[in-house]
């Protein structure tokens, strides 16, 4: 009985060292995304500058919901292990013809715009990367914690017998 405590409580040692590097994780790749959308936002405002707030701004965003597609496709990848939870992928989207294909929304603003922007327009598609893996930790983090829980119990179960019969 002793035995099986120990092996638990050292498997519960483990996915608590898991769990706090993980969070490391997610606070770090949390404060890069920070500076990714600070980043972008700072060359949006130095476009705007440049260009004068009225070239641009919303209204030069298509308001027909038809020529406004997303440029990335988002897939849930369902894993059957039990070290991983569901995974999340994006990737630019591959259309076979050129009439479906999106266009690249940068072309909005015309045909020569200034680096600023293409600069922010990267920092912004970066930041999608990172959402995905920073939505990946945190599925991961679900996934520990309901580990855990199931471990602790199981750990009381061993420890409490008697409370465990009274109970049924």
């Amino acid at each position: 009985m002793d035995d099986d405590i120990d092996t638990l409580s050292e498997e519960i040692d483990k996915l608590i060292l898991q769990n706090l590097d993980l969070m490391e994780e997610k606070i770090c790749k949390n404060l890069e995304m920070e500076q990714l959308l600070k980043g972008g936002h700072i060359e949006l405002a130095k476009t705007k500058y440049i260009r004068g707030k009225e070239n641009i701004s919303m209204l030069q965003v298509p308001n027909n919901e038809d020529t406004v597609t997303s440029l990335f496709d988002l897939e849930t990848l369902e894993v059957l292990d039990d070290n991983y939870a569901d995974r999340f992928d994006i990737n630019l989207k591959k259309l076979n013809g050129k009439a479906d294909e999106p266009k690249d929304p940068i072309k909005w603003f015309g045909l020569l715009v200034p680096q600023n922007l293409k600069t922010s327009q990267q920092c912004f598609q970066r930041s999608i990367y990172l959402a995905v893996s920073i939505a990946n930790i945190q599925a991961n983090l679900v996934s520990l914690t309901s580990k855990l829980e199931k471990l602790y119990t199981q750990k009381d179960n061993l420890r409490h017998p008697k409370q465990q019969n009274n109970t049924t």
